[in-house]
């Protein structure tokens, strides 16, 4: 999965760049049609769509539209993919009679082809209908101006993925003491999918001063979901196409940015986290970072990190695990993993007694 990590001025270059390339349309999956492209560098999967001038435009659906398409089909993803690698012909057969049987409406989300593509665009994502977008563009123009008017916010980083784009800002005035020389920073990240992938996300971060781990912590946080209302024409979906009068929407967004960064509610995410330094501690490293692994889904490369992070920093707290793998999440090849694993940090702090308790005496 692609992901490039940015400097600021390069990530609003990069946001404006693939708002041009964007081709998105809508149609009846009775005017789709698929069929399975082969090279040298592998088969792909290809969606037709017939216009209403005529005219045919052809996208190569990435990993992440493929699944969304097969789970619209009914078709398992394991199955749809190795139809995909090993029979490519029952996979169009199987796809164009549902896209025929079963008739509904469908976006197809995409990017332009460009000059030496032949023709054939990148399909991003595979939608209802009712899917609305707040892209990343918008985002950044209603949004971005807001942090002028907070003194002394910083950029922290940001990634766009083939999923979700992120960005994070610190704010270095406000700060809390863990324990006493561990001091965390507060923070904001904003976080967004113009596929499908994840809400509109504002919600705090917090970066650890001592090795720069930072964490997301979504129970402060606000969202909102991509549903909108059904597009009644089969037109390009333009941004003339969905005007609409979203004002109050945004004005809730602004007021959540500027609520994230206040005293108040830094103050209560560090008393939050200043409880994990006390209580039960980790008595069996291994069986400790094997239940986390479980319940957090880690692979073993991640499990091993979260070890060798836990035994190297000596801290067998809540405090100590919640930072042993915040730390870990650093080496993740995607950002989206690095991200889902900052804020799995957070669930290790809210864990009760009970739930943590099984963490600590694991054996």
């Amino acid at each position: 999965m692609a992901t490039t990590t940015l400097g600021y001025e390069a990530m609003l270059g990069e946001i404006v760049r693939q708002d041009e390339r964007k081709r998105d349309l809508v149609a009846d999956t009775r005017r789709m049609s698929a069929s399975v492209e082969s090279s040298e560098a592998g088969n792909r999967l290809l969606v037709n769509i017939d216009r209403p001038e005529g005219s045919v435009e052809t996208f190569a659906l990435n990993p992440h539209a493929r699944g969304q398409m097969a789970n619209d089909l009914g078709i398992p993803k394991r199955y749809f993919d190795r139809m995909l690698t090993d029979a490519p012909g029952l996979l169009a057969e199987n796809a164009n009679h549902w896209l025929a049987n079963e008739p509904d409406r469908r976006l197809v989300r995409g990017f332009k082809p460009g000059d030496s593509d032949g023709g054939i665009g990148v399909g991003r994502a595979w939608l209802s209908d009712r899917y609305r977008r707040l892209d990343n563009i918008e985002v950044a123009r209603k949004i971005f101006p807001i942090f002028q008017d907070i003194p002394g916010l910083q950029f922290h980083q940001a990634a766009l993925t083939d999923l979700r784009f992120h960005l994070r800002v610190v704010l270095p005035s406000l700060t809390g003491e863990i324990k006493r020389g561990d001091v965390v920073q507060a923070g904001l990240e904003i976080k967004n999918s113009e596929v499908g992938a994840s809400a509109l996300v504002v919600q705090p971060y917090v970066l650890r001063l001592i090795c720069i781990n930072g964490m997301t912590v979504a129970e402060y946080g606000h969202n909102r979901r991509h549903v909108g209302k059904r597009i009644e024409d089969e037109a390009i979906y333009s941004d003339e196409a969905l005007a609409a009068d979203d004002n109050a929407f945004w004005l809730v967004v602004r007021d959540s940015v500027k609520s994230v960064l206040t005293d108040l509610r830094f103050n209560e995410i560090v008393a939050s986290l200043a409880e994990t330094v006390h209580g039960e501690k980790i008595q069996a490293p291994i069986a400790a970072t094997e239940e986390l692994q479980s319940r957090f889904s880690l692979t073993d490369e991640e499990r091993e990190r979260v070890l060798t992070n836990l035994v190297a920093e000596a801290d067998f707290s809540q405090w100590g695990a919640l930072n042993a793998i915040t730390a870990a999440a650093k080496a993740s090849e995607s950002f989206d993993r690095q991200a889902e694993m900052e804020a799995f940090g957070w669930d290790v702090a809210q864990m009760s007694t009970k739930e943590w308790a099984s963490v600590a005496v694991a054996a």
